[in-house]
């Protein structure tokens, strides 16, 4: 006699959601865990173009990836930008529909090892890739710092109006006006030149040429030495190491992503 047959009720495997799978991630900084998942939704990156908007998101996430203590294999960059659904890497994954799997590799391929060897360092700007390194880094820098009192926040509006400047120049080298800063920040003249004369001091701002007639000052932005070591120690800090089955997850998902 045949006897039915019992349905065997399987557990559904669990997976993570991109937000959680994000959040898992090893050695990526607050903001890049909201860039990676969300993308650019204050702005801060924006170019003329979709494109250009794109590719500055893209070398801003390779600058937090290749941290000291903290870099991520190619592996794990071409899962987060193509493999994943993320917002982060809507750029990537459009490179790759139109140019091809291996040109997109090795796009993002380069766009790392640009952002290996600049990050730590004080190289000279030599292309459009070292710029959006420099002020990426140069932005982390500032994020990093508290800014205390009126006096600190009116220089953070500062250097933040000046990072805009500095990203639609294609450099940290930028040309403005008092007037035209006190536009940005939403202040008098009198409280701009105040904050200019506490940056140069602190050595975050560099007065390259003064301004004659018609022609703003041209200005450069820096990191001071201070801020430099402060950044170190709160990377090494923040430095995480899987253990564990954690280790193992990491290991079996950058095999899979290379494969």
């Amino acid at each position: 006699m045949n006897r039915p047959v019992r349905a065997v009720a399987h557990r559904p495997v669990w997976r993570p959601s991109l937000t959680e799978w994000v959040h898992g991630l090893p050695g990526l900084s607050a903001r890049a865990r909201r860039l990676l998942p969300e993308g650019d939704t204050e702005g801060r990156y924006a170019g003329r173009t979709a494109a250009d908007s794109g590719y500055r998101l893209t070398m801003a996430l390779a600058v937090a990836v290749s941290q000291p203590g903290r870099e991520w294999t190619l592996a794990q960059w071409w899962e987060a930008l193509v493999l994943r659904p993320t917002a982060g890497g809507a750029w990537a994954r459009s490179l790759r529909s139109r140019k091809g799997e291996r040109y997109a590799e090795g796009k993002l391929a380069g766009m790392l090892d640009k952002a290996r060897a600049f990050v730590g360092t004080s190289g000279t700007i030599v292309c459009r890739a070292d710029a959006m390194v420099a002020i990426a880094r140069l932005r982390a820098a500032v994020e990093a710092v508290v800014w205390p009192g009126p006096g600190g926040g009116t220089d953070l509006k500062n250097l933040t109006a000046r990072l805009q400047l500095a990203e639609q120049a294609g450099g940290l080298e930028h040309e403005v006006s008092v007037r035209q800063l006190a536009e940005l920040m939403g202040c008098a003249r009198s409280t701009v030149e105040a904050s200019n004369s506490r940056l140069r001091a602190a050595r975050w701002l560099v007065l390259v040429a003064a301004g004659t007639g018609e022609h703003s000052s041209t200005w450069s932005l820096r990191i001071p030495q201070a801020s430099l070591t402060t950044m170190t120690r709160v990377r090494a800090r923040d430095t995480v190491q899987p253990r564990g089955r954690e280790r193992q997850r990491v290991s079996r998902t950058c095999t899979r992503a290379g494969r």
